[in-house]
């Protein structure tokens, strides 16, 4: 199987890194994009705020994986990103989804995807405080918290999905109780992988 490629520095993003290869995969960690192309999917990891469009080097990186069909998972932050790529937009703060530490868990209903990988009704984690505005061209939302926040996206038909949660967080070695197991994520995802 090809790795999947996280756009990063040696020392980052150990938990997205573990959670791939607890469910058989493997990660190519690089700056260096032409690397991507060795790859088979694209991880788009949490982290900073977007503010407006996002960064060059981002978008080169989503529409390579567009161009060529390999799946994209996008978590949190990465799940604005595809969102943005797609002309949607973001809601540049709300309340009630992030604590000062560590995640909110609170309930969601799912659908399509989501549902089949993990239940109608997924407790999952939460911390963000940006969120999908207008579902961007292409997408459809496959999971929502009971406030409406989008909490997943799927594309209609490219390999291409992000959750606004934190799955790393919820499985593996980092498996919550609290929470549902989010391996499913993961082995579809990596199941995708030609």
């Amino acid at each position: 199987m090809k790795p999947v490629f996280l756009y990063g520095t040696c020392g980052q993003y150990r938990n997205y890194i573990a959670a791939i290869e607890s469910c058989g995969g493997q990660v190519l960690l690089s700056r260096e994009l032409y690397r991507a192309f060795e790859c088979g999917a694209l991880l788009l990891p949490g982290g900073g705020d977007i503010d407006g469009d996002i960064p060059q080097r981002e978008r080169s990186l989503i529409r390579s994986f567009v161009a060529s069909g390999r799946p994209v998972l996008g978590i949190c932050r990465g799940m604005q990103a595809i969102n943005v790529y797609f002309g949607g937009t973001l809601c540049r703060y709300m309340d009630g989804h992030q604590a000062p530490q560590g995640d909110i868990v609170h309930p969601t209903h799912a659908s399509g995807l989501l549902r089949r990988l993990l239940g109608s009704a997924p407790t999952v984690n939460s911390n963000h405080h940006q969120a999908v505005v207008r579902v961007g061209h292409g997408l459809r939302v496959v999971q929502r918290a009971a406030d409406g926040t989008v909490e997943a996206l799927c594309h209609n038909t490219l390999p291409i999905w992000g959750v606004q949660w934190h799955p790393e967080r919820q499985c593996g070695a980092l498996r919550r109780r609290d929470a549902v197991d989010a391996a499913p994520i993961f082995h579809h995802f990596l199941a995708q992988i030609k």
